[in-house]
């Protein structure tokens, strides 16, 4: 997931280097749904080793 948000933020440089609106503004949606499914993804992760703990002390 790192590597394709870091592509969409070099093609969102790319897109303002050229001059082009639309690639700046796919670019922009693209990391925003890549950061917003990254924070996701550890929050997940973060629940469930929460879980994971409560299960044992029980």
């Amino acid at each position: 997931m790192l590597v394709v948000t870091l592509f969409g933020l070099t093609s969102l440089i790319v897109g303002l280097v050229i001059g082009w609106p639309i690639l700046v503004a796919l670019s922009i949606i693209f990391v925003f749904v890549q950061v917003i499914m990254t924070i996701a993804k550890y929050a997940v992760k973060y629940n469930d080793d929460r879980l994971i703990e409560r299960t044992k002390d029980a």
